[in-house]
């Protein structure tokens, strides 16, 4: 995806009703399952540029959706639920056929919102993320939980971790390694810990911390008001995703931050700004993506467009206009130099 030879064009629309809250393409790149505000998962052929017949998901709600190895069976989790449901019901994640529209398999373990799921792209395994503070490995083919981690009291060199923050964890592009991030007290900043997909037991086998101070320099040197950017800089972390090569970390924010942080030590190496209508940065959670070859990084706005940076240099390469309301979802195809970027309808891209 070299985009200083050209700048993709949108090659299809699908119309929606509400806003996206997340997207996943499945491993193939044929296809694009995309969860959105009104309890609907849409389906979309990427090679046509066409959707099937949305899902409605009204009874267990839909928030996340991450695609699974059987491009017909997705997991989704998330949205209003039913209050009289117990805690375990309303915040399980759900394993859905899509060829039958049934519930294959729940899993239950969680007692608080599940803020993210990650595929190892190996196996049949994932991680989940929650609002409980834990981390959980499951396994597609059984329904508990094959491990549970709480969030330890202490980070890196003694620091206090935040009693109430919430943690964030993902897979490699490998499968063999799982990174876990996690709020440090007093907005010091943010822990990143690497473990052994294969041993995760014997504890992290690397411990980095990436310092609230570090990220507002950045930021500062953007030349971004002040006041902005101090609050920019305390902005919790919502996401985290390596590249193909395990040596960068794209991490995004529940404002308009996103951060690059080398895989290896830990430290900041590019700040990206999404802004808003008028320009300044953004409020609301911010959504970004490698590129599929790894040279950019995709970042949405809040004005409807696209921030297309160098990943090497953090320099803007293009701004591409094409949606009418914040951009709050994008990804890149696995497969095809393909793009797809959603407010509340979803754009495909192509050369």
């Amino acid at each position: 995806m070299d985009f200083r030879l050209g700048e993709p064009k949108i090659s299809a629309v699908v119309r929606g009703k509400a806003p996206a809250t997340s997207m996943s393409f499945d491993e193939t790149g044929a296809f694009l399952f995309v969860a959105s505000q009104d309890s609907r998962l849409r389906i979309v052929d990427c090679l046509r540029g066409t959707d099937k017949p949305a899902f409605k998901l009204d009874r267990d709600g839909i928030k996340l959706v991450s695609s699974t190895h059987h491009n017909q069976s997705v997991l989704f989790s998330g949205g209003e639920k039913d209050k009289t449901q117990n805690v375990g019901q309303r915040h399980a994640l759900n394993y859905l056929s899509l060829h039958d529209n049934k519930i294959l398999r729940q899993f239950r373990g969680h007692s608080g919102e599940i803020t993210d799921i990650s595929m190892n792209p190996a196996d049949d395994t994932f991680l989940t993320s929650s609002a409980d503070r834990t981390i959980r490995l499951w396994n597609l083919q059984q329904a508990g939980s094959l491990a549970t981690m709480d969030l330890p009291r202490r980070g890196p060199n003694g620091l206090t971790i935040d009693p109430h923050g919430i943690p964030s964890a993902a897979f490699d592009r490998t499968g063999l390694v799982f990174g876990v991030t996690a709020p440090l007290d007093a907005n010091v900043g943010h822990v990143v810990n690497l473990y052994d997909a294969r041993n995760y037991g014997s504890g992290a086998f690397a411990e980095m911390k990436v310092e609230n101070a570090t990220v507002l320099q950045s930021i500062t040197n953007k030349m971004i008001r002040p006041d902005m950017a101090a609050e920019l800089a305390k902005s919790t972390w919502t996401s985290m995703k390596f590249n193909k090569s395990g040596n960068q970390i794209l991490v995004t924010t529940n404002k308009g931050l996103v951060l690059m942080v080398d895989g290896y030590d830990g430290k900041l190496t590019h700040t990206f700004i999404c802004t808003s209508a008028d320009g300044n940065p953004g409020t609301a959670p911010s959504a970004a993506c490698w590129s599929s070859d790894d040279k950019t990084i995709l970042c949405g706005n809040e004005d409807g467009s696209l921030f297309v940076y160098d990943a090497t240099s953090g320099d803007t390469l293009r701004k591409m206009k094409g949606h009418v309301g914040r951009v709050g979802c994008i990804a890149s195809n696995p497969k095809y130099q393909q793009i797809a970027s959603s407010c509340t309808n979803t754009a495909l891209w192509l050369w």
